[in-house]
């Protein structure tokens, strides 16, 4: 068992690192569409509407993006000054619900964004035309990685194990 732990641990390692990879591109994406921005006002007086949609998309998709690698590896933001003060069974207790507590938020979001995209998912984009579902694609799959890396945590925490470490 502890092979396949490893092993999960690898591939989520693997994932988070893949979708950091994916932010950093993003990234660049959102600073050549604002420069485009500029030039095409500056230069040819003209707007490009597809291109502010396309950074916010950018943008949105770089957080979502960026947040499993942050829980993977123990660098998101928590507060825990009450697991620190605590240890052993008491410790591990307070950060299995903080593990629990993200479960839940992942849950009520996927729930939250079946039934937004029932009725929002027939719609596109106003200036790209991009499917909504496409749209909110990089959050729907952060959200699920977030789930399985806390649900591997939690498995880490029930061995005894440092849940941070991969």
């Amino acid at each position: 068992m502890s092979a396949q732990h490893s092993l999960m641990g690898r591939a989520l390692d693997r994932l988070s690192e893949a979708c950091v990879g994916v932010a950093m591109l993003l990234l660049v994406l959102i600073a050549t569409l604002v420069v485009a921005q500029v030039v095409a006002r500056n230069l040819f007086s003209t707007g490009l509407p597809w291109a502010d949609e396309a950074a916010r998309f950018a943008g949105l998709s770089m957080v979502y993006l960026a947040t499993p690698y942050l829980l993977f590896h123990g660098q998101h933001v928590a507060v825990t000054m009450l697991a620190e003060a605590l240890s052993g069974l008491k410790q591990t207790v307070c950060l299995a619900l903080g593990e629990l507590a993200t479960l839940g938020f992942c849950t009520l979001t996927l729930y939250g964004f079946y039934r937004f995209l029932l009725r929002a998912g027939r719609f596109a984009s106003p200036a790209l035309g991009i499917p909504n579902l496409w749209l909110y694609m990089p959050a729907l799959v952060s959200i699920v990685l977030l789930a399985v890396i806390s649900l591997y945590r939690l498995g880490r925490l029930a061995r005894g194990r440092d849940s941070t470490c991969p």
